[in-house]
């Protein structure tokens, strides 16, 4: 049976960026000695370097709102902007969340808490006259686990652009009938590791689709039906769920 301290070492492992991975790290190095105010703050910098970096990638990628994120951040950073940096650091979740999708509204619950302990640890003035804020073992641990579960672990496309793009790749001429090309092409694709909600969202898309194709358009069924299956292979238990809770009514909805 696996320790405390081994979940914790694996969590990093799961980490996608080197910089959040090296600030997980540090806190996880902090957790192990029991410097649990400095493992929450390190956290906090780990999701921070996350988003900042999920930003300009998306930007890159042609997102139009992580640009506009993005353009703000660099013009406040090169100014020396101070309030409107933390500005920027205190709306970046509801941003996540409302914005760009990158969290859903229970796991802005949990980072918000996080942002509130960090802030606790960090600043004095946040807690009542002599008064240390002393987080326990406990706070720090699922601090750190929420961090990679919710965020960490993810690549930046989560929401509605990597909906979009999920579907403008099928509804390509160039996409795949075979199985396996199709399954390649996915494991390129925000869908390798997707949300559940993105792979549920996805697969409702694709049956609406089969469904709802004109019969005599052959190549375009075979494409979604390939689809389809390789979503199936690559998760099969959320594919499975959404079968049985929308298949039926998706179908009853036709004519």
């Amino acid at each position: 049976m696996a320790s405390p301290l081994s979940d914790l070492d694996e969590l990093v492992l799961k980490c996608r960026d080197l910089k959040a991975k090296n600030y997980i790290k540090e806190a996880v190095a902090c957790y192990k000695v029991g410097a649990f105010r400095s493992a929450i703050v390190s956290t906090w910098i780990a999701v921070s370097f996350d988003i900042i970096d999920k930003l300009k990638e998306l930007s890159l990628a042609g997102d139009k709102e992580a640009e506009k994120q993005i353009d703000h951040f660099d013009k406040a950073r090169r100014i020396g902007d101070i309030s409107t940096s933390l500005k920027f650091e205190r709306d970046i979740l509801s941003v996540c969340r409302d914005k760009l999708e990158l969290i859903s509204p229970v796991e802005f619950i949990d980072l918000e808490r996080l942002q509130e302990d960090r802030n606790r640890c960090a600043h004095p003035s946040m807690t009542s006259d002599g008064e240390v804020f002393n987080p326990s073992a406990e706070l720090a641990r699922m601090h750190i686990r929420s961090a990679v579960e919710h965020l960490l672990q993810f690549p930046p496309a989560q929401g509605k652009y990597a909906l979009d793009s999920l579907t403008a790749e099928v509804e390509s001429e160039y996409f795949p009938t075979d199985l396996k090309k199709a399954i390649i092409a996915f494991e390129n694709s925000p869908l390798k590791k997707a949300r559940n909600s993105l792979v549920r969202n996805f697969t409702i898309i694709l049956l609406k689709k089969l469904i709802n194709e004109e019969q005599d358009d052959y190549k375009e069924i075979y494409k979604i039906a390939t689809a389809l299956n390789a979503v199936e292979s690559l998760h099969r238990d959320t594919f499975s769920e959404t079968l049985k809770e929308k298949l039926s009514t998706i179908i009853r909805a036709l004519e």
